[in-house]
């Protein structure tokens, strides 16, 4: 029964899954077993499946297909919050393959195959009801993408832009907002990421979710669009796009809308959680505050080194952001960044083991090693007077940092 790396876990199925395994993992589907799967003595009802969280189905949702290669569900596909259910006319012998897809509160895909057979194996099961592994594949990768590009966006965007802001850039007497055209465009590149991601996510989500089946499935793009997903989607390009309405407010001389930028770069930040790992704390509101901060700390972060670099390169001496009050920004976005992050291992790792034993604990074990690299570099290339090319390289490793952070989004955390 092949899966996607999503955060929704199937625990069990009826008829009974023989691939399934403890924990959401499953045999390879070319099993002797997961081929033929349980052999029932009477034809089932209804084909019923139990996550280990409520879950909507999306695209193809529950469907079965018979020995001959025809659907044998019939009726509306039931929800009961973790429950899918389909109602099943199986009274020909042979082998039918059960074929799901669904959304997860967190905004993440899932889906798989499963078989059963009535009273022996035998049959022909229709040719691309498997899930595709290449299209899932693909959008693994393309989900990967846009997180990074949104992330990439929130610390060029949201960040450089509050940190000019909060280290002086403002000229609060005049009331109006000095800034460079340098930090302008940085702001541009990173409103035109924060815009791009979306487009990525959509179709990463999409063909992620049409391939189960083979092949695309039209009724896939409104499903999402209609889904916890569309609306983290949405929120997120309204975020994007009232930030370029608020920098060309600023642009223009309006300082008095200078405090909305951290204001709406915190509810981005909480929109984010809506669509990570945060979902799954108990209390919902303790998971969703913590990844509040990380990601907003992160993007403070992040923000702060690029305004740092656009002072050594693109500014007038005369203008550049004196140390200290980007010292005392870094270091504090760097703490909030760094404990908030701790917090988040202590909520989805079971112990020091699963650094080794999970993709999601590996994962993070490099994104640690990648963040404690950008604050050694930062700290001694703020403290000299002339480190451009260390900088440089502290920018690249925090571009390693938001990478890292992208994939681990996708990744199912050892604790759910």
């Amino acid at each position: 029964m092949p899966v996607a790396a999503a955060h929704a876990v199937l625990l069990r199925a009826e008829p009974t899954d023989l691939c399934l395994l403890p924990g959401g993992e499953s045999l390879p589907s070319d099993s002797p077993v997961c081929r033929a799967g349980a052999v029932l003595p009477r034809p089932p009802r209804v084909v019923r499946l139990v996550f280990n969280e409520p879950v909507q189905p999306i695209g193809r949702g529950l469907r079965v297909v018979g020995p001959d290669g025809r659907r044998v569900d019939h009726g509306q596909v039931r929800v009961a919050g973790a429950e899918v259910a389909v109602d099943v006319e199986a009274r020909a012998p042979g082998t039918y393959r059960v074929v799901w897809s669904v959304i997860s509160p967190d905004t993440h895909p899932d889906f798989g195959t499963m078989t059963f057979s009535v009273r022996r194996p035998g049959g022909v099961i229709a040719e691309g009801t498997a899930a595709g592994g290449d299209a899932a594949i693909w959008g693994a990768v393309l989900g990967a993408l846009a997180h990074f590009l949104h992330f990439a966006g929130y610390a060029l965007g949201f960040g450089a832009l509050a940190a000019a802001w909060l280290t002086g850039r403002a000229d609060r007497p005049s009331g109006n907002f000095e800034a460079p055209d340098a930090l302008w465009r940085l702001t541009g590149v990173g409103i035109a990421l924060l815009l791009a991601a979306e487009p990525v996510a959509f179709a990463a989500e999409s063909i992620a979710l049409g391939a189960v089946g083979g092949g695309s499935d039209p009724a896939v793009v409104g499903a999402v669009l209609d889904s916890s997903f569309g609306r983290v989607l949405s929120q997120r390009l309204a975020a994007a796009i009232l930030l370029w309405v608020l920098a060309g407010a600023l642009r223009s001389g309006a300082l008095r809308a200078a405090w909305t930028v951290p204001l709406l770069g915190a509810a981005l930040a909480f929109v984010d959680g809506q669509a990570a790992h945060a979902t799954s704390v108990r209390p919902a509101w303790w998971g969703l505050a913590v990844n509040t901060i990380h990601v907003g700390a992160m993007g403070l972060w992040g923000g702060t080194l690029a305004l740092v670099l656009l002072s050594r390169r693109h500014m007038p001496a005369s203008s550049v952001t004196p140390p200290a009050p980007v010292k005392l920004l870094a270091l504090a976005a760097g703490v909030a960044a760094v404990a908030s992050g701790a917090v988040m291992a202590f909520q989805h790792l079971s112990g020091l083991r699963d650094f080794v034993a999970s993709p999601y604990g590996r994962t993070l074990a490099m994104k640690i090693c990648a963040v404690a690299a950008v604050a050694g570099l930062g700290w001694f290339g703020v403290r000299r007077a002339a480190a451009p090319r260390l900088l440089a390289w502290d920018a690249a490793m925090m571009l390693v940092v938001l990478a890292l952070a992208g994939v681990l989004v996708l990744l199912r955390p050892p604790v759910p």
